[in-house]
């Protein structure tokens, strides 16, 4: 075998891992205490800064990253089961706390203990525990396994990876290899062992990884969602307007059945004016604002910006989700599972979901 056959081979066998054996290993419900021993702080720092110079087209494809999470039925059942997602108003409340908990493992010091980044990091465990809890009352059996944590880890990195060029992003292989290291290392502080972690190795290995997930797990999780997952979908669009008001449904579907390579054998979405309108915008964007090199020099510190702004004002100011959904937007949410007490002791699975059964090629 030459070198490539190895190393498809190896792929092949860590994906096999992860969607067979992961399923039945949790995540490290411990709040892990210490950096690991191959963090690099100065490719850490870089990772963070190539996301905020491409915040725009980084966003885009993080939101679509996350449509794709909603797929996978060991993921979406937890949401479903708290029932605070599915509908506009409680999708804002817990995708705007995601997006907070993602700026501010970009934005602040990890190295340091009291820092924002880590208190998001020991809050975002403390949720994993209460969801691990609920799954259990719930009778859903083990939830928030390592296969999960790993499919949702490809949420935030696999579309940069692997539609780097459609979407817009510039940068050059070093800052590549700076947001998986980005990556490996939130992973890791999240729970995600290094035997599972989806970005070990080089730029190029997890690249690869990351087209097999696509390949093997997401393409046909779109081909065939889960029942709640076009519900959900739509109210995670409506619950980020806020942030983003021009969004479609149908014109992010479309678009990500792009990212993915479906378009051709997914049913049309683009069944309106509007809906058509919205994304042949967001084509022109990527393909064009962001692509063009003397165009994105204007356009691309402006979309970042307007983007940057829009999210600090809707979590900090969300004046446009209270035109939305109201004044009770300004008040925090005193009923919701996630921000009770966690008994990390009492957290027992109950039962184990079966592999990811989607045939290996």
């Amino acid at each position: 075998m030459s070198t490539t056959d190895h190393e498809d081979a190896a792929i092949k066998e860590w994906v096999r891992i992860l969607l067979e054996e992961g399923c039945n290993v949790s995540v490290e419900k411990k709040r892990v205490k210490e950096l690991p021993e191959w963090f690099d702080e100065k490719l850490f720092t870089r990772g963070q800064k190539y996301f905020f110079a491409n915040f725009y087209a980084m966003f885009v494809s993080k939101l679509t990253g996350l449509i794709l999470v909603l797929t996978i039925p060991t993921i979406l059942d937890v949401l479903v089961s708290t029932n605070k997602s599915s509908d506009a108003y409680h999708a804002f409340r817990r995708y705007s706390d995601t997006i907070k908990h993602m700026v501010e493992w970009y934005k602040h010091d990890l190295k340091n203990f009291n820092s924002k980044s880590q208190k998001s990091v020991t809050l975002v465990t403390g949720l994993h525990c209460a969801a691990i809890r609920l799954s259990e009352k719930s009778g859903l059996g083990l939830r928030v396994t390592q296969r999960d944590m790993v499919l949702t880890q490809f949420g935030f990195i696999g579309l940069i990876l692997l539609r780097k060029k459609e979407l817009g992003i510039i940068g050059t292989e070093q800052d590549d290899k700076s947001i998986v290291h980005f990556w490996r290392t939130m992973g890791y502080m999240l729970g995600i062992h290094d035997k599972y972690n989806l970005c070990q190795g080089s730029v190029d290995e997890v690249r690869s990884m990351c087209a097999t997930l696509m390949k093997e797990v997401y393409v046909p999780a779109l081909k065939n969602p889960p029942a709640k997952f076009n519900s959900m979908v739509t109210a995670l669009i409506e619950g980020i307007k806020p942030i983003s008001p021009m969004l479609d449904v149908d014109a992010v579907m479309t678009f990500l059945y792009d990212q993915c390579g479906v378009s051709k054998i997914m049913e049309p979405r683009l069944t309106t004016t509007y809906s058509r309108w919205m994304y042949n915008i967001q084509m022109f964007t990527h393909n064009v604002l962001l692509s063009k090199a003397w165009l994105a020099c204007v356009f691309r510190p402006l979309l970042n910006y307007n983007m940057m702004f829009s999210v600090w004002l809707n979590i900090n100011f969300p004046f446009g989700a209270a035109f939305r959904f109201g004044t009770k937007v300004f008040y925090p949410v005193q009923d919701n599972v996630h921000h009770q007490p966690i008994d990390e002791s009492s957290v027992q699975a109950v039962s184990t979901p079966q592999p990811y059964n989607t045939p290996m090629t």
